[in-house]
């Protein structure tokens, strides 16, 4: 079985940067020894020795994850070193290291297009990147389109399928570089897909140390998901309509996400580690929330929400409306903020 070293990697980095502080939150390990895990820096270097002397033989994965367990080491102990108001100065640090890991500022230097005729009822997007950036916003008309720069080679692979002979769905992935970059460089990708103006949208985003600008315009919308290691994204639902109960559903990994829910009818579950989210909903918009978490802070006290229990968050009347927007928040060392509908930008 050939073990895919980059996932591998970034997942001992998560369990670490997770479990340190999970550690500390149970009683497991005593606060201040864990503060002092930070002084483990050297065996970074230590690491890169390890992958460099091992890199021809059956054991070369070991030098990248010993690196990788001693950065989520060092950024749990910093976790449990700052105070909670200081968290969501920490989650930010993360997405720019990974981010770094891709070569240079600019994508390119080649280019690419592709394009065709969409079903005008229903489109679904499924569009996997890895270090770059991907725009995703809605044609003026019926068809579909996919503009990218990118490494030479490295064009989208795009898979469709048809239905009353036109595209229903559309798949656009990387040739071989889809895993998360870790300790290592990939060339940037700069992603520019439109959607059809008019059809229910369905929409999946895995990113992996990349940037993400979605914005679906006022058409309709069926789902969105996504998960993002290590990015940041604006997600901009606003506009969107939900004719039929609408779906979101996002796993944050060390990722900074602002997303702009549309007064409707809608139900967002998200997962949080070491993550920050933003969310803004739309003035008289009947919301409940119902956040869990681990180690993380919220403003709900601050939002204007009723606490009906300790767990569940609604705007007053809510139990009388129609639609209506349901956001479950679960969270681990991350930060959660709801804000007010005069400062959604």
């Amino acid at each position: 079985m050939r073990i895919n070293r980059s996932l591998l990697n970034w997942g001992i980095f998560l369990i670490f940067l997770g479990g340190i502080p999970l550690a500390v939150d149970q009683g497991w390990i005593d606060p201040d020894m864990a503060g002092e895990l930070g002084q483990l820096w050297p065996l970074i270097l230590v690491g890169i020795g390890l992958g460099l002397i091992l890199r021809w033989t059956p054991f070369a994965w070991f030098g990248g994850a010993f690196v990788a367990a001693t950065f989520g080491i060092i950024f749990g102990a910093a976790v449990v070193a700052i105070p909670d108001e200081g968290i969501s100065n920490l989650q930010g640090i993360i997405p720019a290291v990974a981010v770094a890991a891709c070569s240079g500022d600019d994508a390119g230097p080649a280019s690419s297009s592709e394009g065709g005729p969409a079903n005008a009822n229903v489109f679904e997007l499924d569009a996997t990147l890895s270090c770059g950036e991907l725009r995703v916003s809605r044609a003026a008309g019926a068809d579909w389109s996919v503009e990218a720069d990118h490494a030479t080679g490295d064009a989208p692979v795009i898979d469709e399928s048809d239905l009353d002979g036109a595209t229903a769905y559309l798949g656009l992935s990387q040739r071989g570089s889809d895993a998360l970059p870790f300790l290592a460089t990939q060339a940037q990708g700069d992603w520019r897909v439109e959607v059809p103006e008019t059809a229910v949208i369905s929409l999946d985003t895995p990113l992996n140390a990349a940037r993400g600008d979605i914005d679906l315009g006022g058409g309709p919308i069926a789902r969105l998901g996504g998960t993002f290691n290590a990015s940041d994204a604006v997600i901009d639902l606003a506009d969107a309509a939900t004719p039929l109960r609408a779906s979101v559903d996002l796993t944050l990994n060390a990722s900074d996400v602002r997303l702009l829910l549309p007064d409707g009818n809608l139900a967002a579950d998200v997962t949080l580690n070491a993550s920050s989210l933003t969310v803004c909903v739309p003035e008289g918009t009947a919301l409940r929330v119902e956040p869990s978490s681990i180690l993380s802070s919220d403003d709900l006290a601050n939002s204007g929400l009723d606490k009906a229990n300790p767990t569940l968050w609604s705007t007053p009347g809510f139990s009388a409306a129609g639609d209506h927007i349901d956001l479950s928040i679960t969270s681990t060392v991350s930060s959660f903020s709801l804000e007010r509908p005069e400062t959604c930008s």
